[in-house]
């Protein structure tokens, strides 16, 4: 009798365990497969959201300079323009109640907003030497996601650019055109950002960041007309090789004529007869909202 009860309480013991071992297994699967689909499928939602950002800043600051009036008079000029952007994916670190509840949920990504100050510049020259020299400062997004391509978006010269592992694309054209042909010119808006202090200004974190934009002066228009037959070029020196491709294939759908060496940052446009160019210059600083900091 005593021999058949210790077969049942042995039965119940291996019921348990099998039943831990079918929770465990379910729950493995979960954390190996379901969380990072989740967690992916966040962290593209976000980048997607990213994006949209860069292009609805990107119209935000055209309507600055073509709207601008210097008359103060007309209560239109150096008008601040805040946007609010968001760092991260906000995944399992807003609900993490709790390890087993953390575990169950992706965890969210990062990034990091700044004010890129680098060795990127924009000139124009002629047989007599540069005529003109710019920085070309840009305002950078960069994403440390976990499930996802690691991405950077950026509004460099009034376009927005995307950088990946493969390469760089532009997403939305920068302010600059040409006229091929006879005529030959180059029609471009310089921006200008000015950071308001020395080296590169950041936040990172998965909350909030503010970005306020003011634009403080537009120049008419302005032209470089060539003096007995002498041609323009135009450089740009881009931060990479990648970015000179970028910039490369803008130019050659909007007419023109790009040189690129191979594996050069550097890219110029040749043989312009005129340029039109214009400046947009904004003053852009960063702010701290809510879990973002410095």
């Amino acid at each position: 009798m005593n021999h058949i009860n210790n077969e049942e309480g042995l039965s119940e013991v291996i019921g348990i365990i099998l039943i831990l071992a079918l929770v465990m297994i379910f729950l493995s699967i979960w954390v190996i497969y379901a969380v990072p689909a989740d967690g992916r499928q966040q962290e593209i939602e976000h980048m997607s959201y990213v994006q949209d950002w860069f292009t609805k800043y990107k119209i935000t600051a055209d309507s600055l300079w073509i709207n601008y009036n210097p008359d103060e008079s007309f209560g239109s000029s150096d008008i601040t323009i805040s946007n609010s952007i968001l760092l991260g994916s906000q995944g399992g670190a807003t609900n993490s109640q709790g390890l087993f509840l953390a575990l169950m949920k992706p965890f969210g990504s990062s990034g990091t907003i700044s004010l890129e100050n680098g060795s990127e510049r924009f000139e124009i020259k002629n047989s007599s030497g540069t005529i003109l020299s710019e920085d070309m400062v840009s305002i950078q997004y960069e994403a440390r996601n976990n499930y996802w391509i690691p991405q950077i978006y950026y509004y460099q010269m009034g376009g927005v650019f995307l950088e990946q592992r493969d390469g760089t694309v532009n997403r939305v054209a920068p302010l600059i055109s040409f006229t091929s042909g006879v005529l030959n010119t180059a029609n471009i808006v310089i921006v200008r950002i000015n950071t308001g202090q020395s080296g590169t200004r950041y936040i990172n974190g998965e909350g909030q960041a503010r970005i306020d934009t003011v634009l403080t002066d537009r120049s008419d228009q302005l032209t470089f007309r060539p003096v007995s037959g002498d041609l323009y070029t135009i450089n740009m020196t881009l931060r990479d090789p990648s970015a000179a491709k970028a910039w490369r294939s803008i130019i050659r759908e909007l007419g023109g004529d790009v040189d690129l060496s191979s594996g050069s940052s550097s890219i110029g446009v040749t043989g312009l007869n005129e340029i039109d160019y214009q400046y947009a210059d904004y003053t852009v600083s960063l702010q701290s909202v809510a879990a973002a900091f410095t």
